[in-house]
């Protein structure tokens, strides 16, 4: 394995990621729409930056329980995976994802194979296409793919990437011939890097405490109490968390006559909510004290897994991933806020990929002239609808939540105009000074105007 000085690029790397145009656009990417703002507390953006430190915060963990002198981080790349762990996300996330896969899978079911939306893989196009690794060492660089890979089970629906299962094989063998140079002998039975589960585990654990912070801005303080109150059974103390991270003493009322290390977290936690002033805040510090707790819970197994050492904290992290399946993401609540939203990623979506659509919707000049150029091309019909497909997938693909909404309300301006016969002259501002409610209202009034005087 080479091991030559490689610092300074991973450095510049990590610049270069962090002020890049296509990473800053993860932050109109919200984690989910809020009632009360139509905005999050945490943006794909942040919560990257999140994953990326708490990757690296993991590693140097797990390589200090292992023993002097083992760096699980040996190329230093943790951050920037988990930078990039979500860079292939469109907008609306997860809804986006699912919303996009599906309509390209029956958009292009006449196919032999179909075209399909994977996020994750999308990771791999974007990284590529922006040159974000271009200056590492090429071992460096392809372990940092392979690092990136959570399944490698969906290469075989994506053909173009099966090159990502040699970068993987040799990833792991990579990792297995360090740490038996360091008189540790493990078996990798997971099929993924132990970075990669480093990433994965700091997703997960960020989501778990991020989605119940950020669950205060749907739900009052007194309703989180009861959602935690019933949801909660791990034992877990104050002090057991304390022997794995700084964890501030704080004043609880009611608690005035119990040593504080006593305190069950699950106690700490509504007793933070009832606080009259600085509750929020205290529960968030609270919460993001419990996720580093949570990343400190780990050791390496002989079949290379990184698995959990205290059962109660690991219990506490399963109920913390209940809560939020039943009461955010998967609530009627969340989706009653979110169908609007999907609304307008369904009708974006469709309009590209099932109509004649306007090319000059397109503001992206590649994918504009591509498209333009395909539409002369001589080829097959099957060869061009997977290549107009393939296009607007990626356009699709690399939007975000607020170009979704201009998108939107373009071609309800579009329809708008295609029933009257011809153009207003006021359209851009009516999209830039006007919401999709707004400008709704507005089309309608005009309509009923029109029908009137007809």
């Amino acid at each position: 394995m080479k091991r030559e000085t490689h610092h300074i690029s991973v450095e510049e790397c990590e610049m270069d990621i962090v002020g890049h145009k296509i990473f800053v656009r993860l932050k109109d990417i919200p984690m989910y729409i809020s009632k009360k703002t139509k905005d999050s507390i945490r943006n794909r953006y942040s919560h990257s930056i999140e994953v990326g430190l708490s990757t690296e915060y993991i590693l140097n963990h797990v390589s200090r329980e292992l023993g002097d002198g083992i760096d699980l981080n040996f190329f230093k790349i943790a951050k920037i995976v988990g930078f990039l762990h979500d860079i292939g996300h469109t907008a609306f996330s997860h809804d986006g994802e699912v919303i996009l896969d599906r309509m390209l899978q029956e958009a292009s079911s006449s196919l032999s194979k179909p075209i399909r939306f994977n996020a994750n893989l999308n990771n791999f196009r974007r990284i590529q296409k922006y040159g974000f690794y271009d200056n590492l060492p090429e071992d460096v660089r392809h372990y940092a793919y392979a690092s990136l890979l959570k399944r490698a089970s969906e290469l075989d629906e994506y053909p173009e990437y099966m090159y990502l299962k040699k970068y993987l094989d040799n990833a792991i063998a990579m990792e297995e011939e360090y740490l038996a140079s360091k008189n540790i002998h493990i078996k990798n039975t997971v099929n993924k890097t132990i970075l990669c589960q480093a990433m994965d585990i700091a997703d997960e654990n960020r989501y778990r405490v991020t989605d119940i912070i950020d669950s205060l801005n749907i739900y009052s303080k007194e309703k989180l109490q009861e959602i935690l109150l019933r949801s909660i059974s791990s034992e877990i103390r104050v002090k057991d968390v304390r022997k794995l991270v700084h964890l501030k003493t704080l004043e609880i009322p009611g608690y005035e006559k119990v040593h504080y290390d006593k305190i069950k977290i699950k106690d700490l936690l509504i007793a933070l909510l009832k606080l009259s002033s600085n509750a929020k805040t205290e529960f968030q510090n609270t919460m993001n004290s419990i996720s580093m707790a949570f990343n400190r819970n780990l050791k390496l197994t002989k079949e290379a897994k990184l698995v959990p050492v205290n059962e109660e904290l690991e219990l506490l992290r399963r109920e913390f991933n209940k809560i939020a399946a039943k009461y955010i993401w998967g609530s009627k609540k969340v989706n009653n806020i979110k169908k609007p939203f999907n609304h307008y990623f369904i009708t974006v979506a469709d309009y590209f990929i099932n109509k004649d659509f306007e090319i000059d919707l397109i503001d992206s000049h590649t994918y504009k002239q591509a498209l333009m150029a395909l539409d002369v091309a001589d080829m097959k019909e099957e060869t061009y609808t997977k290549e107009r497909l393939s296009l607007l997938r990626n356009f699709l693909g690399g939007l975000t939540n607020l170009k979704i909404i201009e998108l939107y309300k373009k071609i309800q301006l579009l329809n708008f105009e295609a029933k009257l016969g011809y153009k207003l002259e006021n359209a851009e501002k009516l999209i830039e000074k006007n919401s999709v409610m707004t400008l709704e209202k507005k089309l309608e009034k005009y309509s009923s105007r029109l029908k009137r005087k007809l």
